[in-house]
């Protein structure tokens, strides 16, 4: 059996949270015929295949699972996986537990009987939620809405036949407040823009994004406005200025003293700092 230490492997720390708590991401490289197991975790697992193929052993059966599927293996189940000996496959994992785990995964159509999720039409999506789980480590909050997103593309592409349940509202609006602002977080938009879109009251649609990411909308607004400006700060030939413009502030200014309480430095002092 071939051994592979692990590429790349963050740890979170969501205790707080009751419904869904993210634990841990990570991904790999896997050699021919490498294998992790049998082994009996606390925590959810959760396996996205974005190249190569392998096998799930689980429940005394036999999965085969490829590219663009994924398997999840429950808490307290004893698994076993093995990469295929010709095509090894290459992983992004996710562990994670809480009170609605079980509930949105049969929403899924994933259950101990089946543990492999086949997308449909969301296999790029799910695999890009999981991406910017990776490579957004140090911004947990910003994890963690792409953890719910990650559920909703699952659910939204379960087959009917393989559920009753109807997909979970809160996700579906999640979704929408998340997508509105990475495509609108430039103009100067306001939360009750953003309610009008989804079709929601402003106060019940804050209490949905709170309950489900611990923060408002307009908490994930300004945060996901500071990320993108500290991108273009690496930027020397972008003015101050005209990031501010970038991210959606008419005022400099207003900008200047959002982002120094954001970060604890001015925009040029941030510049000076990343250059």
């Amino acid at each position: 059996m071939a051994v592979r230490t692990y590429d790349e492997i963050y740890f979170f720390n969501f205790d707080s949270y009751e419904d869904l708590r993210l634990y841990e991401v990570g991904c790999q490289k896997c050699d021919p015929s490498y294998g992790y197991g049998p082994i009996i975790r606390d925590l959810y697992i959760l396996h996205y295949i974005y190249e190569g193929s392998g096998i799930l052993y689980m429940n005394d059966q036999k999965y085969p699972v490829t590219a663009e599927q994924a398997f999840i293996i429950p808490a307290g189940t004893l698994g076993y996986y093995e990469a295929d000996a010709k095509t090894p496959w290459n992983y992004i994992w996710i562990q994670f537990q809480g009170n609605k785990v079980e509930e949105l995964l049969t929403k899924c159509g994933v259950t101990q009987e089946t543990p492999v999720f086949t997308p449909v039409t969301n296999g790029l999506n799910i695999g890009m939620c999981l991406n910017n789980i990776l490579t957004n480590s140090d911004k947990p909050l910003y994890c963690m809405s792409q953890f719910y997103l990650l559920f909703e593309y699952m659910m939204e592409d379960t087959p009917k036949q393989s559920t009753s349940f109807e997909i979970d509202n809160s996700l579906k609006y999640l979704r929408k407040v998340i997508q509105y602002i990475s495509q609108k977080y430039s103009e100067p938009i306001r939360i009750s823009e953003i309610a009008k879109h989804c079709g929601l009251d402003r106060s019940y649609l804050s209490k949905l994004f709170k309950n489900a990411t611990d923060m408002t909308p307009q908490e994930y607004l300004l945060s996901f406005r500071m990320n993108k400006a500290k991108e273009l700060l690496k930027d020397s030939s972008i003015s101050v200025q005209n990031v501010a413009y970038s991210v959606g502030y008419n005022d400099p200014f207003s900008f200047s003293k959002f982002f120094k309480r954001e970060t604890g430095l001015s925009p040029s002092e941030y510049r000076k700092k990343n250059l």
